[in-house]
């Protein structure tokens, strides 16, 4: 009996070494697809920076009034005559949204390029969050071809060299869905406060982005009525995520009750519910509602591009048209399809639609592209698992690299395409006559000095005496043509 068992041990044993060259070889081959992996995420995140900071300080050439309003309160933190952490900036929204403004002044300089370089590195690091989020529920070479197409989208480009506030909206939900997914997967509390701490994010930020909670709330429930995870784990993370969000919001919720009405001034302009006379031949506030839900689904969903000229299309996206290009629009919706069916790896994704329409449905002047940005790296989820899908129906690994190959190409000349009519699209006198009233990059200097001066006073810069500065500089040929055919409309 004992040497059976001492044969059987021996034999065992030699299994197991017999199998240690296979099993180190598949070891090897992970590394070395991961090695790959990373160079192909590095290099892909520096295509991305590199279009958006080249020519950063030119293009855009009109510094936005939004923009400079923002830098104004920047001017104020730096100074430290602001109105602290838990105070409004100029919109009114909470003024530590615009913290990472300030820092990057700090850090970068005080010209037109360092400033902006506040929604390159929030861009950047949606991007980033895209990834992880998407390496979730798809292979890298999905993830990685959806990616290319995110970095390089001409509406999303545009907003990452815009210096307004909207990109946290992007990063902070693409973050809170990522961490949500996991803290599900894992049920580990470290995830539920990060999700707590991007739900905080999003209370902090930009209006759209005050709706993340709804939607991780909704993730929850979607996750234990599909059986994803245990109700009661789900329910204790959710818990934990609520309250770390709300301890860490309650100065600013205070400072917010105190002044209600003056912190829902903005809100309260653009509210269906507060149109005086008529919207769009709509003069009841619920049958504005139910057209704005088909305007904002043909034009956010449907990419119908004659809709945005609702809104401000002439500073957002070329007139006519609508978030996405004509290939990525298709892919996008062959990817909702695919994703229907895949609903056990996508359904953290689809409540995502909740922030992007709350902040769309109810206002007017939608859609809304900056409003909207909040569900950018969503639509490209959904053309990444169509990726995924179509690169996996093939069997033989020769016919996969052909197909990998094949789209590869098709996303860098979707991406070019893009690229190049974004600088095509902001080097006409129209998109640039657009962005006014703002500030020329000739002129910025003057204001960078008359508003840096104010901020040290705790001030709003003089703008009658900017105008006059302005006037006996005249360096602006976008002001001069303007002020050349009004003058001649006059007339």
């Amino acid at each position: 009996m004992a040497g059976k068992t001492i044969s059987s041990a021996r034999d065992s044993l030699g299994l197991t070494f017999s199998a240690l060259p296979h099993r180190a070889l598949q070891l090897l081959r992970e590394l070395r697809l991961r090695r790959l992996e990373a160079i192909a995420f590095l290099s892909l995140l520096a295509v991305c920076v590199g279009v958006r900071v080249v020519k950063l300080g030119s293009i855009p050439r009109i510094v936005t009034g939004d923009e400079a309003e923002n830098l104004q309160s920047a001017y104020r933190i730096i100074e430290g005559t602001g109105t602290g952490l838990f105070g409004f900036d100029w919109k009114p929204a909470p003024i530590l949204g615009l913290y990472p403004l300030a820092w990057s002044l700090q850090v970068f300089g005080n010209t037109v390029s360092d400033f902006r370089m506040y929604p390159v590195i929030f861009s950047l690091v949606a991007i980033i969050l895209f990834y992880a989020l998407a390496r979730e529920s798809m292979r890298a070479s999905a993830a990685l071809l959806a990616m290319a197409l995110f970095g390089t989208n001409l509406w999303f480009l545009h907003f990452s060299r815009t210096a307004w506030d909207n990109m946290n909206a992007a990063a902070f939900a693409a973050g809170a869905c990522w961490t949500t997914t996991c803290a599900l997967k894992t049920g580990k509390w470290q995830w539920w406060a990060l999700t707590g701490l991007f739900i905080t994010g999003g209370l902090y930020g930009y209006f759209s982005a005050r709706f993340i909670i709804i939607a991780v709330a909704l993730t929850c429930g979607l996750a234990v009525l599909l059986r994803q995870a245990p109700w009661r784990r789900t329910l204790f993370g959710l818990a934990l995520a609520s309250v770390l969000a709300a301890v860490l919001f309650a100065p600013m919720a205070r400072h917010i009750s105190h002044r209600w009405a003056y912190f829902n001034n903005r809100t309260n302009n653009v509210s269906v519910f507060n149109v005086a006379d008529s919207y769009e031949g709509d003069s009841n506030s619920w049958a504005i509602v139910w057209h704005n839900l088909h305007r904002n689904y043909s034009g956010l969903v449907l990419q119908d591009g004659a809709q945005m000229q609702r809104g401000l299309w002439g500073r957002y996206t070329p007139q006519g048209r609508a978030p996405l290009d004509f290939v990525s629009a298709h892919l996008f919706w062959g990817g909702l399809i695919v994703a229907a069916f895949m609903w056990r790896r996508t359904f953290a994704w689809w409540p995502f639609f909740v922030p992007l329409f709350a902040a769309e449905v109810f206002s007017t002047g939608t859609p809304d592209l900056a409003r909207g940005i909040v569900f950018a790296p969503f639509y490209f989820l959904f053309i990444g698992i169509l990726f995924d899908w179509l690169l996996y129906l093939p069997r033989r690994p020769l016919v996969r690299g052909g197909m990998i190959l094949a789209l590869a190409a098709v996303v860098m000349l979707v991406g070019v395409f893009n690229v190049k009519g974004y600088f095509d699209w902001q080097t006409k006198e129209t998109t640039q006559e657009a962005r006014l009233p703002g500030v020329d990059r000739c002129e910025f200097d003057l204001f960078n000095s008359l508003a840096g001066s104010a901020a040290k006073k705790g001030q709003h810069m003089d703008a009658a005496a900017f105008e006059a500065q302005r006037n006996v500089l005249d360096c602006s040929p976008v002001l001069r043509a303007v002020n050349q055919r009004e003058a001649q409309q006059s007339r």
